[in-house]
């Protein structure tokens, strides 16, 4: 009995592996660790478009300090990350708040103002002297609809530790 289990398992063995999905360039992510020793993926096409990169919390302005805040997530768009040869960088972040967002509009005859719980924003890296710009604000409404968007002047200023745009340069400026 214990002969015939061994030929056995190894045809069961073989076969199991043979069945099995091979991860390759086309069909799977790879991971190749760097001299650092972090991971850097491999084939980008097999990721979604939006990638979680931070967690924040959501707090109001007056609340005191021991209420608890809902969490918040901000993703950028890997397939929005562009590069020139000059040392500059764009890419695109998503904001999903944890509770819902005030946007005021102002025109010349009235002050509109939209709750929201998504919005979206184009920056700009200067990759050299690690500094950026907001390009473009988007508000989000239903489906993933623009329902507002603006375009703040452009004064390059350098990232404060800890923000999301600290977080998001070196993935926008990989490789420049």
């Amino acid at each position: 009995m214990i002969a015939l289990r061994a030929p056995l398992l190894g045809l069961a063995l073989l076969a199991l592996a043979a069945c099995g999905d091979q991860i390759s360039p086309g069909n799977g992510p790879r991971q190749a660790e760097t001299d650092a020793g972090a991971v850097v993926l491999g084939v980008a096409e097999d990721l979604p478009d939006w990638l979680l990169v931070a967690r924040q919390r959501d707090c109001a302005a007056d609340a005191p300090p021991a209420e608890r805040c809902p969490l918040g997530e901000v993703h950028f768009n890997q397939r929005t990350i562009s590069r020139t040869a000059d040392g500059f960088a764009n890419i695109w972040v998503q904001t999903r708040h944890g509770q819902p967002q005030l946007f005021e509009i102002d025109s010349e005859a009235t002050r509109t103002t939209i709750r929201y719980e998504v919005q979206r924003l184009h920056y700009r890296f200067n990759c050299t002297t690690r500094e950026f710009v907001v390009i473009e604000r988007q508000i989000m409404g239903p489906g993933e609809t623009v329902v507002a968007r603006d375009e703040p002047r452009q004064i390059y200023r350098a990232p404060l530790r800890g923000s999301i745009t600290h977080i998001v340069m070196p993935i926008a400026c990989r490789g420049t």
